[in-house]
């Protein structure tokens, strides 16, 4: 009885230390983004898409209202990755060099990544995904601070073929390439195995870990897996503006937004749904259907990493952040990058090059005004989601008024990591951001900023002030001015009443591209690549004439 009674506390004093051990070790942190996914396509904002993980997450955690991203791929995943404006990382308009500093198209040296920082402070530093802040063979990942990485290239689910469809462009595995059998894999499932692998290596060290998981999906083209598919077929022969209707409503019921809330009003461009023919409906559905698998899928994978981190006793110690780059895009692919040449097949298999296109965008971005590359809430607007089961109460929903240059100041301060004075012989550039810890982890609704937010994008620019956004839409220069507390869905535009505050806006905004390098984009448009101007050119639709239109 005795012996029984001392192996009993022997083993309760093991547990106790195991767990203030753990509770002690300095965090895991994993960043999930998502790419071109829209503020209402997860079911924790609205979706009716199968996504019970990312909805386990946001249930378990806490959901922000507003987070703001930079309205596009590469620049926000520049910003991301340092906790800087874009311009200021170098990657101020897209991966293009347009010959300036802060448009070099690569990050810059002076922009330490959250890799080189937390690796600088005793973490293993991890990538799985897509990367895109690289250029003139500078700045890989492997050379920017992380010490294992799959950097996947974007193009194809089913291959390694470029945008094209011509010469390959292999995954590249620890800096070297990694080079897979078309037809014989998905690109989502490989990003997630090289997680799940890293995470179950890293279990066996007594070192924490931050893990970089960067989906392509669901990115067009519009590719997917025939089980995904099934899952969703006939769910969107109602068309888009019922779906819209539908996520609205869940989003109130929910608590993401405002009961009162008004969203935005419909793009003249956008097909009315009842114009359209019998095979036309069906061909739009199926576009929706395989979007939906893509996300559905990516879903899958985030699972298969919980599962992973609970299998190695790291679940608990663990900050997972989820997020998007840029609100749902309005491009169109039958109009740019050779999408109408290259369609070879049926939506979602591997030779169709198709995209969703603004129609079904106008729902993913529920409910706001505009799309990726814009600066209405449409075109910045990500869901966030962080979960961290022994710090983040359960079922919180903020404000938040959060931006991606928060989280560098979020992982540094979370993970005691010392921001360098001096890197490498470079005096790293400071950082913009604030934390996020004291919304995520106290009472704090919203994030406590002594300067307001900016954009810039390729001429589109805005200013987030309080309950003020300023947003001027390239190639007009004048201002437009909304109050986001009660007019998210940027219905009325109040500048004509307000000429003082737009004043004083302005010209904080003109102070603040004079500090991050920011010039006029006129003085650029001569070196913008045509592709971008394309680009551009294809978020316009052909209204839809009474015989309706063709593929």
């Amino acid at each position: 009885m005795k012996n029984s009674f001392l192996i009993l506390l022997v083993l309760t004093l093991i547990n106790s230390y195991n767990t203030r051990a753990q509770q002690n070790k300095h965090p895991n942190i994993i960043l999930i983004l998502a790419d071109d996914l829209g503020y209402s396509d997860i079911g924790a904002y609205g979706s009716e898409i199968q996504t019970p993980n990312l909805d386990k997450l946001a249930n378990q955690g806490i959901r922000l209202k507003e987070f703001y991203n930079n309205s596009i791929c590469a620049p926000t995943r520049a910003s991301l990755l340092t906790g800087q404006y874009q311009h200021k990382a170098g990657v101020g308009y897209f991966a293009n060099d347009l010959g300036l500093p802060a448009y070099q198209g690569y990050l810059n040296k002076e922009s330490l990544t959250l890799a080189e920082v937390l690796k600088n402070n005793g973490y293993t530093t991890l990538l799985s995904g897509k990367w895109h802040v690289s250029g003139k063979d500078q700045s890989f990942p492997w050379q920017r601070g992380f010490d294992r990485s799959l950097m996947a290239n974007n193009g194809s689910y089913f291959d390694q073929g470029d945008f094209n469809g011509g010469k390959k462009q292999p995954y590249m595995l620890d800096g070297k390439p990694y080079p897979l059998e078309a037809g014989k894999f998905y690109q989502t499932d490989v990003v997630t195995e090289q997680a799940v692998t890293y995470i179950a290596e890293e279990a066996k060290k007594d070192k924490p870990f931050f893990l970089y998981l960067a989906y392509t999906a669901p990115h067009w083209p519009l590719h997917a897996l025939p089980e995904d598919i099934a899952k969703y077929k006939g769910k969107y022969d109602k068309g888009w503006d019922e779906l819209r209707k539908t996520r609205f409503a869940k989003q109130k019921q929910l608590g993401i937004v405002a009961d009162n809330t008004t969203p935005s009003v419909k793009n003249d461009d956008i097909y009315d749904w009842s114009r359209l023919s019998y095979d036309q409906r069906h061909q739009w559905a199926t576009k929706m259907e395989v979007f939906s698998a893509m996300v559905d899928r990516m879903d899958q994978g985030i699972g298969k990493v919980l599962e992973q981190l609970k299998k190695s006793g790291a679940d608990q110690n663990t900050l997972i952040v989820f997020i998007s780059d840029n609100g749902a895009p309005a491009e169109e692919m039958i109009k740019w990058h050779n999408g109408a040449i290259r369609n070879t097949g049926p939506v979602g298999t591997i030779g169709s090059y198709e995209s969703q296109s603004k129609n079904w965008s106008y729902a993913s971005n529920t409910p706001f005004l505009a799309f990726k590359d814009d600066m209405y809430e449409g075109g910045i607007s990500s869901p966030f989601i962080a979960w961290f089961p022994s710090k983040i109460e359960a079922g919180q929903i903020r404000k938040g008024t959060g931006h991606i240059i928060d989280l560098a100041p979020t992982f540094y301060e979370l993970s005691g990591a010392a921001y360098p004075k001096k890197f490498n012989q470079t005096i790293p550039n400071a950082l913009p951001g604030k934390s996020l810890l004291p919304v995520l982890f106290s009472k704090q609704d919203t994030v406590q900023r002594n300067e307001p937010l900016f954009w810039e994008r390729a001429g589109n620019r805005a200013v987030r002030s309080g309950k003020w956004k300023l947003v001027s839409h390239w190639p007009s220069y004048s201002w437009e001015l909304y109050n986001l507390e009660n007019d998210r869905g940027e219905t009325q535009n109040l500048a004509a009443k307000n000429h003082e505050l737009v004043s004083q806006l302005s010209v904080k905004y003109f102070d603040w591209a004079k500090k991050t390098g920011v010039v006029d984009f006129s003085t650029l448009e001569d070196k913008e690549p045509q592709s971008m101007k394309d680009f551009r050119k294809s978020k316009i639709q052909d209204p839809v004439g009474p015989s309706g239109f063709g593929f």
